[in-house]
């Protein structure tokens, strides 16, 4: 398996992720978000946590679309995911019940560890600064 292949397998789970991410951070806006206040209420969670987690889910997944801070949102997508898991969904079976939770979790823990750069803008972005540093320092030497 070439570098080549293995990019374009972490753009197409980095994709995923991120509408995944991006359409459930939509969900909890949509219609208001005082519907997952008081369900992060009801669960022990202060109140203000549902805003930052549809942030993070709704930033986070379109962030992530594009290839813009993927570790970082990678990071936050785990910890979001691990207070799911022991909060809303604690005491669910796996089947049924929490599979994907900790799919979403590997994935952004496998984005984490390798990044993302087929079709990123991190990288883009990367690769630009680079060959700008590289011709400057041509010039000047």
């Amino acid at each position: 398996m070439n570098n080549k292949t293995v990019e374009i397998g972490l753009f197409f789970s980095r994709i995923m992720i991120g509408l995944i991410f991006l359409l459930h951070g939509w969900s909890k806006f949509e219609g208001g978000i005082s519907g997952t206040v008081g369900f992060f209420e009801s669960i022990g969670i202060p109140g203000f946590m549902a805003s930052v987690v549809a942030v993070i889910e709704l930033a986070g997944g379109a962030a992530m679309i594009l290839g813009l801070g993927t570790r970082v949102f990678a990071l936050l997508f785990i910890a979001v995911m691990v207070g799911a898991v022991f909060t809303a969904k604690a005491g669910q079976p796996f089947l049924m019940g929490t599979e994907f939770d900790y799919m979403l979790m590997a994935g952004s823990l496998t984005l984490l560890l390798t990044g993302s750069r087929f079709l990123a803008l991190d990288y883009l972005f990367n690769r630009q600064g680079a060959t700008r540093q590289n011709s400057q320092q041509n010039v000047s030497a």
